[in-house]
């Protein structure tokens, strides 16, 4: 069955369900409807039994057989339904019987006990079905057995119609509810169909697309709803890889059309070695650059893969920084740069891989000095506040717009886009900074504006028990008006 669509299951499922409810009820019907008229049966021959034990209590003494036969006649007579009875005497001789009481084939032993015992019997006489009671009675010191039936033929009749109704009608029953069944179902689920024929014609060129939403308000409007939510999701991831793939492409293709450049121009001819020495260095900047987006592009696709490497344990963020302080000064002296550097005091413990932050700290800081025009300032600080440790980048560069900051850390996002490829990097250095902040609970965020410099400002929980628990991290976008926040415009 699990291959059947769900219309015909369901409707099997309801007639079954149906057929069996329907079964249990007529079946529980005829047997208590069977079961009343039994004890109203025997409730009957025993009120008869009572009678005649009252008939027999009347009679005198003296009275003879005959005289007692002959009130007995009488007194049924006036009763038809009384034309089934027999009453012996102790000895077993029968004191009356009904002309219609046949004893052939019928059990004579009365009752041996008290003399309110009643023994009912289901008999035949006369190839007719009989209820009959045989009872012990004794009145005036004398014993008689009585023994009274009534024909069942009717109401067995009257079962045996009404098994023979509820046996036709229960298949008509059923088939009814298994017609209306499919066509209730077949209704219910045509949004079902609907959805389907809508997802087929939905492919990467048809991402657009969106389900019908059925203003029921049931669950198919919500399954509608939610696979509309999730098209979304995935137009948009579909999009972001698609971009992702063209500029990783764009910025791929630029360094390896300068390396085969300059290897044509260095073999088109003989040459000095120094012109040979010249063309192999730009091939070894050009290798070394792309070498450096690779390893960067395959970061960003572990991020998206979920697949962290990181071994993180608890470490002094004032330690980290200070041991890179010297690698840190160096990236300023070449542009003329002031640093600065303020750790502040104590220990600002975090719960973090000691390559990640490293790399972290050492991505903000490149690109403030690639966008601070000589003589300028770089600063970093470090402090702990409420069980997080902020860690905040500032320069005196060129700044950054409202619009532009929104994007920075977009992958492959430039905010000077006229920038050299040497001073604007590949775009993806803040991209990776945002997903170290990430995967270590904590945030990063941009306060900046245009020829004011910028400060970027990374928070991370404290590996201290005040700290928080680590939650998504977000990036806050913040223009700024003359303060300087660190940039963040694309590596």
């Amino acid at each position: 069955m699990s291959h059947w669509s769900i219309r015909a299951r369901l409707t099997i499922w309801l007639a079954t369900v149906l057929g069996l409810v329907l079964v249990v009820l007529a079946g529980t019907a005829w047997w208590m409807l069977q079961h009343r008229f039994a004890m109203a049966i025997d409730k009957g021959l025993a009120g008869r039994v009572e009678s005649i034990g009252r008939f027999l209590s009347q009679q005198t003494s003296t009275a003879s057989v005959e005289e007692m036969q002959d009130d007995l006649q009488e007194y049924v007579s006036l009763d038809p339904g009384w034309n089934l009875i027999r009453i012996a005497d102790a000895r077993g001789s029968e004191v009356y019987r009904s002309a219609a009481f046949d004893p052939t084939g019928l059990p004579s032993v009365a009752p041996e006990s008290t003399a309110q015992e009643l023994v009912y019997r289901d008999v035949r006489m006369r190839r007719r079905p009989l209820r009959m009671i045989t009872a012990r009675v004794v009145t005036r010191q004398k014993a008689y057995t009585v023994d009274v039936a009534v024909p069942l033929g009717e109401l067995q009749e009257a079962l045996d119609q009404l098994g023979w109704t509820l046996m036709i009608l229960m298949p008509i029953g059923i088939l009814a509810a298994a017609i209306g069944g499919y066509a209730i179902s077949r209704h219910a689920l045509a949004p079902v169909d609907s959805i389907t024929s809508t997802a087929r014609v939905i492919t990467a060129r048809e991402l657009g697309r969106r389900l019908d939403v059925p203003a029921t308000g049931d669950e198919l409007q919500r399954l509608s709803e939610t696979l509309n939510a999730m098209l979304d999701r995935l137009e948009a991831s579909f999009r972001e890889t698609s971009r992702f793939t063209a500029d990783a492409s764009h910025e791929l293709r630029t360094p390896i059309s300068l390396i085969r450049t300059a290897a044509e121009i260095a073999l088109r001819s003989e040459r000095p070695a120094h012109e040979y020495r010249c063309a192999l260095e730009n091939i070894l900047h050009e290798a070394e650059r792309m070498s450096g987006l690779v390893q960067d592009l395959l970061t960003l696709v572990r991020a998206d893969a979920g697949v962290d490497g990181a071994q993180r344990t608890p470490l002094d963020l004032r330690l980290l920084i200070a041991d890179m302080s010297d690698s840190l000064a160096a990236l300023c002296a070449p542009r003329q740069l002031e640093f600065r550097l303020d750790l502040g005091e104590g220990t600002a413990s975090v719960a973090g891989d000691r390559a990640a932050l490293s790399r972290l700290v050492f991505i903000l800081m490149d690109n403030a000095v690639h966008y601070t025009p000589p003589p300028g300032q770089v600063s970093l600080s470090l402090r702990c506040s409420g069980g997080t440790a902020v860690i905040d980048v500032t320069d005196s560069g060129i700044g950054i717009g409202a619009e532009d900051a929104a994007h920075v850390f977009d992958r492959f996002y430039r905010a000077d886009r006229a920038r050299s490829r040497d001073s604007g990097g590949s775009g993806l250095g803040l991209s990776i900074a945002k997903w170290i902040a990430e995967r270590h609970g904590g945030s990063i965020g941009i306060k900046s504006a245009p020829g004011l410099g910028c400060r970027v400002r990374v928070e991370l929980p404290s590996a201290t028990p005040a700290a928080s628990r680590p939650t998504s991290a977000a990036v806050h976008v913040t223009p700024r008006g003359e303060e300087p926040a660190g940039d963040s415009r694309g590596r």
